[in-house]
């Protein structure tokens, strides 16, 4: 695994960009979510046929995959994501795809990759979900992205925000780290005031969801799998989850999601 310049780092790092972590967060995600997150994204980011997609910080290929549903016999999909297993997993579920390309690499390095590396050099569409606030280079990497897109080309970036419960709930018994809540206001305080000084045409969208997890199981699963888990809190979490489900038939908890489409016009 390349050494990424991350904002987390030691325990946290490891469970942000840890394939087995993502995939628990996926599953239970999926699992219990009232609104289908993905159908949501791609209503809005209108994938055609035929588009040349980057897709930056795309783990397993929870988005790649539909991607390459969508842009039919002649789109192409390059993707970038730090953890080597995540692409040898991504690279699997394509077998032998020949109209993807994807390397293990920091984001930070993305310029690089795009031009010593990637065949396809400019892109209609520049994608990342859930992953370019953990860079501790943001604003390079989305400069990187910026200059990779076509002229009327596109950049759509999806990131969590508050409301977000189950962080909510652990800051009831742990002190939730500084970078996390960083990361939660990553939407309005960085990205907005980026994109209005690289882009006429801005459009932000929210995600609302609720979750009703009616596992303690997984909600303890899924806690773990988070870059905000605390071992000294666990307890609390498991009784907290235990009561919750005996009185309410589930724990039931907001997670709610920013996407920002600039459109390239200049």
């Amino acid at each position: 695994m390349p050494d990424q310049k991350h904002v987390y780092s030691g325990d946290m790092k490891q469970r942000a960009v840890d394939t087995n972590s993502l995939t628990t967060r996926l599953v239970i995600n999926r699992k219990y979510q009232n609104f289908d997150f993905s159908q949501w994204l791609f209503d809005r980011l209108d994938v055609s046929p035929g588009e040349q997609i980057l897709d930056v910080g795309c783990g397993t290929g929870a988005q790649t995959l539909q991607f390459l549903n969508a842009i039919g016999d002649h789109g192409s999909v390059s993707c970038l994501d730090i953890n080597q297993e995540s692409i040898d997993e991504l690279l699997e579920s394509c077998d032998g795809d020949q109209r993807i390309e994807a390397v293990a690499e920091d984001m930070v390095e993305l310029s690089n990759v795009i031009g010593h590396t990637f065949k396809q050099k400019k892109y209609t569409l520049a994608h990342s979900s859930y992953s370019l606030y953990y860079s501790s280079d943001r604003a390079s990497v989305l400069q990187s992205m910026f200059d990779s897109i076509y002229p009327f080309g596109r950049i759509a970036i999806f990131t969590p925000t508050k409301p977000h419960g189950m962080v909510e709930i652990a800051a009831r018994f742990s002190q939730i780290p500084d970078a996390v809540i960083d990361c939660l206001d990553f939407g309005s305080e960085f990205l907005e005031p980026e994109f209005r000084k690289m882009f006429w045409d801005v459009r932000v969208d929210f995600f609302q969801s609720e979750m009703n997890v009616k596992s303690k199981d997984d909600f303890i699963a899924f806690y773990k799998a988070t870059t905000y888990f605390d071992q000294s809190a666990l307890q609390a979490m498991t009784e907290f989850a235990s009561e919750q489900i005996k009185q309410y038939g589930a724990i039931k908890y907001q997670k709610n999601g920013y996407l920002i489409t600039g459109i390239n016009k200049r």
